[in-house]
């Protein structure tokens, strides 16, 4: 997530792209009444963006499962989200607030 200064500048990130993508879910996740089908639809777009084929491909499913999965008309399922995650080239972590 975001650090003190509220960006990713002074990440050790090599690719650009990710650490958008990470700064982008991240002020997502700490919007007030942020909930999982917002979220799930925040990561069908960055998902989209970045290539919904490579996304499915690395988490095992075709890419209309994922997109079901991701719409947020269904559970998010922990793996879904991890594994489109890392296929993103980015991870969940937990702060303390």
């Amino acid at each position: 997530m975001s650090g003190p200064d509220g960006g990713f500048a002074n990440a050790r990130v090599s690719n650009l792209r990710a650490a958008e993508m990470a700064e982008y879910l991240d002020a997502r996740l700490n919007m007030a009444n942020y909930d999982e089908t917002t979220f799930a639809r925040s990561l069908l777009l960055v998902s989209e963006l970045h290539g919904m084929s490579h996304i499915a491909r690395e988490c095992g499913h075709s890419s209309e499962v994922m997109r079901r999965q991701l719409s947020g008309n269904r559970p998010l399922y922990l793996d879904s989200v991890l594994g489109a995650m890392r296929a993103l080239g980015i991870r969940l972590r937990i702060e303390v607030i």
